[in-house]
């Protein structure tokens, strides 16, 4: 075992750590990604990705303009299911198109 091993472990252990925040962090945003891809369903589910949860706001990632252009005419039906589900009622979402940058090309 690495020293480093240790300085990690001991990360995880504090619940205070940045890392058990980040964890926490990413686990949310990982389940409210679920909740919105089991009500989009396939193809558009497919399209969408949480980005962020800052506060009462919600930030969506979509592929494309089509993609965003579904999601427009039905954003009202996601936000009551999303306030509900995560007992929010001031929720808001935020709508932005980041097309998914082909495999290979530099930034």
């Amino acid at each position: 075992m690495h020293a480093d091993d240790d300085r990690l472990g001991a990360h995880l252990a504090l619940p205070d750590s940045p890392l058990q925040r980040l964890l926490l962090t990413a686990g949310r945003l990982e389940a409210i990604q679920g909740m919105i891809r089991d009500w989009a369903r396939a193809p558009l589910a497919g399209f969408l990705s949480v980005a962020n949860e800052r506060g009462d706001v919600i930030v969506i990632h979509v592929a494309s303009a089509a993609a965003h252009t579904q999601l427009r005419y039905r954003k009202q039906e996601l936000l009551q299911i999303l306030q509900e589900r995560l007992k929010k009622p001031a929720l808001r979402l935020e709508i932005k198109v980041r097309p998914a940058s082909p495999l290979g090309a530099q930034k």
